[in-house]
């Protein structure tokens, strides 16, 4: 009786974990931003569009938020959405959101630091006709606990 108990217990753990992994894998691909991220990015996104404003510009494309080495990741590109969506609530009547062919272009950058409890967020917003500088933005953003290690 206990030959046939072990296996059963084996595909039994085998099954929870698989689960339970799929579960953080999933998190991890979809991953979702807390009130206070929304808040955050909507707080950035009307200091950026008063720069925007403020200088006449009509077109802005906004690139996906990598890392420090300009990789892509899942919650940098929720971010982007977010922010794009705040962007555009915000600066309507002021000016476009285009995929490409625009005036600026935004770049953002997440950084992991304080043990990976943290991120900094560096937003720049770069002339497309000269690349330079226009405005720029960092701060800080506290990670959720199944974002670590996101990078």
């Amino acid at each position: 009786m206990n030959k046939c108990v072990f296996p059963i217990f084996l595909i039994f753990l085998f099954l929870f974990s698989t689960t339970a992994l799929s579960s953080e894998i999933s998190q991890k691909a979809n991953p979702q931003l807390t009130k206070t991220h929304v808040q955050k990015l909507k707080r950035i996104a009307g200091i950026i569009s008063s720069e925007i404003i403020k200088r006449s510009i009509k077109t802005v494309s906004v690139e996906d938020f990598t890392d420090i080495k300009g990789r892509p990741s899942p919650i940098g590109k929720k971010m982007r959405e977010e922010f794009v969506k705040q962007l555009m609530f915000i600066g309507k009547t002021n000016f476009n959101i285009v995929n490409n062919g625009s005036d600026v272009i935004i770049r953002g950058i997440l950084i992991p630091f304080k043990e990976d409890k943290k991120w900094r967020l560096d937003i720049k917003v770069i002339s497309s006709d000269t690349g330079q500088i226009i405005t720029s933005y960092s701060g800080i953003l506290k990670k959720l606990k199944t974002e670590r290690r996101s990078f």
